[in-house]
């Protein structure tokens, strides 16, 4: 499998600084990762996105549709192994899950020959920022005035002015109630992949694994009723009951739709494909648990799985590993 380069050189990022942010270089792995400390401050016992969570168990079976349009391992249509974390979002531990934030659905399937594939997927169908580098600069506006110990209002104000898509996924979020369950909310990729199917051709698709349970999401009421921690109680005891089930569907682009933009949805007309059923079978009785010292960084299967060309899935699985490296050392 390729291995991707953890961090530029150090002319390289000198140049990338000195230039307007929609023109840098791609900035490094360590770069991201100071950008996040540099708003929360060292992180070293906790993940700095999604740090509140927990592990759960199950299996995927890919539907023949789903065999037929990738040759990947994972989509052999045999029973696969998972391992999935559910996460609330922000960088808080303690989050509240009553917030209008995102929730997470981490994936890592490892087949019968040792396969693996990872998955990173938020319950928003758009990423919050449409680059590395304006991702980047939107953490690093946001850091502590050393003056002041706080956020500069007016530098974030110009920022947000500059760069308009990195409210788009906040807006989206405000208007949209928080799910009542981890079981019971679309999962999105966010991202566009290759998938190459059985017959050679290769198409561009997005993925969202689609609650079997429906959608459900807290009321304005509930918002105020509910405790702070309920998510976890809530799907334990559902899986206590019986399995939680997602399908997994692939959304194909129509012309004109933008396979690198991360903060863009494609119109809900185009076309899909359900490609496999995730079912859920256990939940760790607390936190932590096999899910704490895996990253989820790897975001291919190659060629039933490839990069597509969106900047911002280039420079995911890097960071991960800095993070993954500072927390365990």
């Amino acid at each position: 499998m390729q291995r991707r380069p953890l961090a530029l050189g150090l002319a390289a990022a000198l140049t990338a600084w000195l230039v307007a942010p929609e023109a840098r270089a791609q900035p490094s792995p360590e770069e991201i990762i100071n950008g996040f400390e540099g708003v929360l401050g060292p992180v070293r016992s906790y993940r700095p996105s999604h740090p509140k969570g927990l592990c759960a168990a199950g299996h995927f079976t890919a539907t023949p549709e789903g065999t037929r349009l990738s040759v990947a391992p994972v989509f052999s249509g045999q029973r696969v192994t998972t391992l999935i974390r559910f996460g609330v979002a922000g960088a808080n531990p303690q989050a509240d899950d009553r917030a209008r934030s995102t929730r997470g659905l981490a994936i890592r399937f490892e087949t019968a020959a040792g396969d693996v594939l990872d998955m990173a997927n938020i319950s928003a169908p758009i990423f919050g920022a449409p680059n590395p580098t304006v991702f980047l600069e939107n953490l690093r506006v946001r850091a502590p005035d050393p003056a002041t110990g706080r956020p500069n209002a007016e530098r974030i104000a110009a920022f947000v002015a500059a760069n308009p898509a990195v409210t788009l996924q906040g807006a989206w979020l405000a208007a949209t109630l928080p799910p009542a369950s981890w079981a019971t909310t679309p999962y999105w990729g966010v991202n566009a992949f290759r998938f190459q199917g059985q017959d050679g051709q290769v198409r561009h698709a997005r993925w969202v694994f689609e609650p079997r349970a429906g959608v459900q999401r807290v009321t304005a009421e509930q918002m105020q009723s509910l405790p702070r921690d309920f998510l976890a109680d809530e799907i334990r005891g559902r899986i206590a009951q019986g399995p939680v089930e997602f399908d997994m569907v692939l959304q194909f682009p129509g012309a004109g739709d933008d396979v690198t933009n991360p903060t863009i949805a494609w119109p809900e007309d185009r076309p899909r494909a359900v490609v496999g059923r995730l079912t859920v079978t256990s939940v760790a009785a607390g936190p932590g648990g096999p899910c704490d010292p895996i990253s989820f960084m790897t975001l291919d299967q190659e060629p039933g799985i490839s990069f597509s060309d969106d900047p911002t899935l280039h420079a995911r699985a890097a960071p991960y590993a800095v993070s993954l490296s500072r927390r365990t050392n």
